[in-house]
């Protein structure tokens, strides 16, 4: 199949995004994006964050794909399971069949190779093996049904298309310097700094909510805290509560924020679940995007299974952030400036990154939200394509 043919077809289907992780199979689709400047090519750092990144994107309403080798299909496994199966996220994934029963391959290879199919049918996606003449008509069954499919390409199915041009880099060292440097003793819990941003994360919510940001909250008890102080009654759709696939919400809000650029988009992550992917943090700072607002609730332990500790306290996430191209980064423990921080980051060309110093621990009748993950998607991406939502 040329892929002018494959890439006219994605474009009827209106998917002119994709992030992934490259397999030689898909050179002459990443390359053919690549050219293209009306398509969008993310380039990730891992498949876990190019699913992350897709379903942002799919979210904000505009329909990616997740490109990855089969090889690195297990890294996508934990969100695929526990983000595009629970809010039922219609996310397209194109997965190469390295290590094809009976084609010849690299050893590492094999295992994978015998249970690809199994294993995307068994993380529930509507599994397809890539047919050129069936294509178009499957994709268009899984996009009307709004359901996460797989598509498994096996090895020339793609050809043709552009050479990519040779890179030219110039790689420079330096060491980066913070907003702020010193030693920071927190003041205060998590729910009290959470409390303190309130109003900035609710904006005018009050009224039509145009200036309101986009707020993806990780995975855990933030989530938790933050729906309990005042999103009770359902009002606060410009959040997105996620459950699971810990470590995605910074893909995932770069995905909301590469599709919308005028909509300010603040990430509430947590110390633990941004050292999973770490990596996000590279590939976030490499596209610079000037709505996208990163805060790091740092209490240097996994708190929602019980206070083991992280590595976080041997970490400068600020220092970190601007090492990767970040354009502003600081860190605070003072929660009675936090409010004032966190506006002052919005005001700020992005990405910019704060680190705020927390205690551990929580309250002990700390409930769970009962807005349903698929009520919970279905809010927030009618929020950001300014449609009503009604539970």
């Amino acid at each position: 199949m040329q892929i002018e043919e494959f890439g006219e077809i994605l474009h009827h289907a209106g998917i002119r995004h994709g992030a992934g992780v490259p397999c030689s199979f898909f050179t002459p689709l990443v390359n053919y994006m690549t050219a293209d400047p009306e398509l969008d090519y993310v380039s990730a750092t891992s498949e876990g964050e190019a699913v992350a990144i897709a379903a942002g994107l799919t979210t904000a309403g505009q329909p990616a794909f997740a490109l990855m080798q089969n090889s690195g299909f297990g890294n996508a496994v934990n969100p695929i399971t526990s983000m595009l199966y629970i809010y039922r996220m219609p996310v397209v994934l194109l997965v190469s069949h390295r290590g094809e029963p009976g084609v010849p391959d690299e050893p590492q290879h094999a295992l994978m190779g015998r249970i690809t199919l199994e294993l995307a049918e068994l993380c529930e996606l509507r599994t397809h093996v890539l047919e050129p003449s069936r294509f178009e008509q499957q994709l268009d069954s899984v996009l009307s049904d709004a359901v996460p499919a797989a598509f498994i390409c096996k090895k020339g199915t793609l050809r043709g298309g552009p050479t990519a041009p040779p890179l030219d880099i110039e790689v420079r060292s330096g060491t980066p310097t913070p907003q702020n440097t010193g030693s920071f003793v927190p003041s205060g819990t998590r729910e009290q700094a959470l409390t303190a941003i309130l109003p900035v994360l609710n904006g005018d919510l009050d009224g039509r909510g145009h200036r309101s940001p986009a707020v993806i909250a990780t995975t855990g008890k933030l989530s938790r805290e933050l729906y309990e102080l005042d999103d009770r009654d359902f009002t606060k759709r410009n959040r997105f509560y996620m459950v699971g696939s810990m470590g995605c919400a910074t893909g995932f809000g770069l995905g909301v924020a590469r599709a919308l650029p005028e909509r300010a988009v603040v990430v509430l992550d947590g110390d633990g679940a941004l050292m999973m992917k770490m990596g996000s943090v590279a590939t976030v700072g490499s596209l610079r995007p000037r709505n996208y607002h990163h805060v790091v609730f740092d209490n240097g332990a996994h708190d929602s299974t019980g206070g083991q500790p992280t590595p976080s306290p041997s970490v400068d996430f600020a220092a970190m952030a601007l090492a990767c191209g970040y354009r502003y980064a600081e860190t605070i423990s003072d929660l009675d400036k936090l409010e004032a921080t966190l506006e002052r980051h919005i005001q700020t060309d992005g990405p910019t990154l704060v680190r705020v110093v927390i205690k551990t621990g929580s309250r002990a009748d700390l409930g769970r939200p009962d807005l349903s993950p698929r009520d919970g998607y279905l809010r927030f991406s009618a929020f950001l394509a300014g449609r009503p939502w009604t539970r």
